[in-house]
């Protein structure tokens, strides 16, 4: 118990590098935005997944580190890979292309609260008082930010269907953090990353194929390239990366409430760069999201102290009920902005 109780290391260079994933992330929607203006959201997605694979194959032969992994894990990453890099990128860039930049990332900080969910229905973990108000909360917010669009809530709305995509892949992105677990323990985050995105980006190419096919390669300008390359090295292969090894060198829960700052960055950049303006509710909504997904995280962690606490009290006559460890890979996984 006294390792999970264990005063947080100084602010340090994880830190720091994380803060400027956070910004990083922030900064993509409104750079995907722009890029969308020019290029195709499946031709974007389609080049951008493309060069982000080679990047870690790349990065993989430089590090020396094999590709070759249990004959028993192939298909298992394989179902993960073509969940979080095909169809969540399917969802992703399609949500995106038809909402804002602030909503897409207000809806996506709901993921935390979706995986506490899943780990609730599939007994990896117990969902407590303080959680399960956690995620009625978030829900309330959620429910702020999509209704408070312009249109409201209907289904013939453009907006609002960019919305419920960009919902259904953040529910794809929580499985995959639920199911990735077993891999992080004993994968390095470049192995994992690497294999998990080459056959994610093999999977998407059916579905962009004709788009990529069909660019106008001259006409489009150097803005939207640049927006491209820095969504692909920046925001996937960067991003990904420096989070994983904030994982391993400060901590799950410590690495995780940087996520809860993307939106913060995302409004902002969006309000400068595409004039996005957010009304009352959104904020409000916004909030309330970023309260219940707060619950939603440390209501775990505050049960287990209270256990730990009751069960050190040399006055307490009854014998202390053993306390359940911190799940290793709790938020071990981005949020989104990617």
């Amino acid at each position: 118990m006294k390792a999970n109780l264990q005063k947080s290391p100084a602010f340090g260079w994880s830190d720091v590098f994380m803060l400027g994933v956070t910004v990083i992330w922030g900064l993509n929607f409104s750079i995907i935005k722009i890029a969308l203006r020019e290029l195709s959201p499946a031709g974007f997605n389609g080049l951008r997944l493309l060069l982000t694979a080679v990047i870690l194959a790349v990065l993989m032969m430089a590090s020396g580190e094999s590709f070759r992994i249990r004959k028993s894990d192939f298909w298992k990453l394989a179902a993960l890979g073509v969940m979080s890099h095909a169809f969540y990128q399917i969802l992703f860039i399609g949500g995106l292309s038809r909402t804002t930049a602030s909503n897409s990332s207000f809806i996506l900080s709901f993921s935390p609260v979706i995986v506490a969910l899943l780990g609730g229905a599939l007994r990896i973990e117990k969902i407590h008082g303080g959680a399960w108000l956690g995620v009625f909360i978030s829900a309330v917010g959620l429910y702020l930010v999509i209704a408070a669009r312009e249109g409201g809530i209907h289904l013939l709305n453009i907006g609002f269907r960019g919305d419920l995509m960009i919902f259904a892949g953040t529910v794809l992105w929580a499985l995959n953090t639920v199911f990735s677990k077993e891999f992080l323990e004993r994968l390095s985050p470049l192995k994992f990353t690497a294999i998990t995105v080459i056959i994610g980006a093999l999977a998407y190419f059916p579905f962009c194929a004709d788009a990529v096919a069909r660019i106008p390669w001259r006409r489009i300008s150097l803005a939207s390239w640049a927006g491209l390359v820095f969504s692909a090295v920046f925001s996937l292969v960067i991003g990904y990366l420096v989070w994983y090894v904030s994982v391993r060198r400060v901590g799950n829960v410590r690495t995780a409430v940087y996520s809860n700052l993307t939106p913060v960055f995302t409004a902002l950049f969006a309000f400068l760069f595409l004039g996005e303006a957010l009304g009352p509710r959104q904020i409000a909504g916004a909030a309330v999201i970023l309260v219940g997904v707060y619950l939603t995280r440390t209501e775990y962690c505050y049960f287990l102290r209270g256990r730990g606490a009751e069960a050190s009290d040399p006055s307490s006559s009854r014998t202390a009920p053993k306390a359940r460890p911190v799940p290793a890979s709790r938020g071990t996984l981005p949020s989104g902005g990617e």
